[in-house]
């Protein structure tokens, strides 16, 4: 069933905005971890990258269905062309939610080592491989910074939806009544 047009549901809403919270917090740290010399400080902040990139995986598992059990309809006299490509847009930033913690946890293990959620270790998926780890820190990178473009195109048209068109885009997915 569709909600009224108007508001997302509560948990739509914490998904979203824990989401975007944890995913900005790995962008950034993983561009200053790239910078970071060889040592134990820099393994602590990879060992809390992996942490969060699965947490990320997690909720993005829970999001999914908790999305498609509560659609909300798209605001009344939104054309269909808007619609189609805002949707686009979210399926490409869902998939991309999906490939970076799935590829990290693919580059981490094909260079032998293990990723854990804050201490508990995850199953081995796949053994110690050159040729894989470099094939799956390729899709890591571009899929960094596909995710960057994306997350930029979807704030750019909040913003453009709140302060130029004026609608209530923005407002749907904000806590405020």
């Amino acid at each position: 069933m569709t909600q009224p047009s108007d508001q997302f549901n509560l948990a739509t809403k914490v998904l979203h905005w824990g989401s975007a919270l944890v995913i900005f917090a790995l962008l950034i740290v993983g561009h200053v971890m790239d910078g970071m010399p060889r040592g134990p400080e820099k393994l602590e902040v990879i060992t809390l990258h992996k942490s969060f990139g699965v947490l990320a995986l997690l909720l993005l598992l829970i999001r999914i269905p908790v999305r498609i059990t509560n659609p909300v309809a798209p605001l009344a006299g939104t054309p269909r062309a808007d619609v189609v490509k805002a949707k686009a847009v979210q399926g490409i930033l869902y998939l991309l939610m999906l490939i970076m913690p799935v590829s990290g946890i693919l580059m981490s293990q094909s260079a032998g080592y293990g990723v854990a959620l804050f201490g508990l270790e995850l199953p081995m998926l796949m053994g110690k491989s050159e040729s894989a780890h470099e094939f799956f820190e390729g899709v890591y990178g571009l899929a960094s910074w596909a995710l960057v473009l994306v997350l930029v195109a979807h704030i750019g048209a909040a913003l453009l939806h709140h302060f130029k068109m004026k609608d209530d885009t923005l407002k749907r997915m904000s806590f405020r009544k």
